[in-house]
């Protein structure tokens, strides 16, 4: 839990922008990136670089680098 006093997803235009695929999806934004509410532009970016280096940067297909990284979160004991 943070102790960042964090705005509500749909706080600002820019918030509704870049949280706008977890609540299309009925989630909520993960912990590990809802501290970066504080500063929408830039948490829009890092999600859109995520994308593009994690997923489809490889010959693997999505479920594969899916199943990696499950792989590696549970060896981490990290919760994915």
């Amino acid at each position: 839990m943070s102790w960042l006093e964090l705005p509500a997803d749909d706080a600002t235009l820019n918030l509704v922008r870049a949280t706008r695929s977890w609540r299309k999806e009925g989630r909520p934004v993960p912990a590990v990136v809802a501290p970066m509410k504080l500063h929408p532009r830039a948490m829009r970016a890092v999600m859109q670089m995520n994308m593009a280096t994690t997923f489809g940067g490889s010959a693997l297909g999505r479920r594969e680098e899916e199943l990696i990284a499950v792989t590696v979160s549970a060896a981490n004991d990290c919760f994915y």
